[in-house]
């Protein structure tokens, strides 16, 4: 996997929780700040078919958040990420951006620990 989300400043270590593995409902976009003691850390987590995709909340454009200007930034279909800011599309499974001539979502590896915590990977 692509390890660019570890040159973002405030990138968090592996093993850091992400957030409850339950906040992240089925077809749903869940948007959070990871805190650690050298700041926040922007997040996308979403939940596909049971598998969860996570992202580092930038869009490779201007890199604002995905959600800047509304909180609604999953497709119809389920299928999509959408940027608020200026309507880029990305997938969901793998962060490809299928509008325009952007780069790709920088995923960030996560797992499901036993206490139920989705956690850096």
């Amino acid at each position: 996997m692509h390890d660019a989300w570890r040159n973002y400043a405030n990138a968090p270590q592996e093993g850091a929780i992400v957030c409850p593995s339950n906040v992240i409902q089925e077809g749903k976009s869940h948007c959070l700040e990871i805190i650690n003691n050298d700041g926040s850390f922007p997040v996308i987590a979403t939940r596909i078919e049971g598998a969860i995709y996570c992202y580092v909340n930038a869009c490779p454009h201007q890199y604002l958040p995905l959600n800047y200007r509304s909180d609604s930034i999953i497709s119809s279909d389920g299928s999509r990420l959408l940027c608020s800011a200026h309507g880029a599309a990305f997938d969901i499974k793998t962060g490809n951006c299928l509008t325009g001539a952007f780069d790709k979502l920088d995923a960030i590896p996560v797992f499901e620990d036993q206490e139920g915590n989705v956690c850096i990977g």
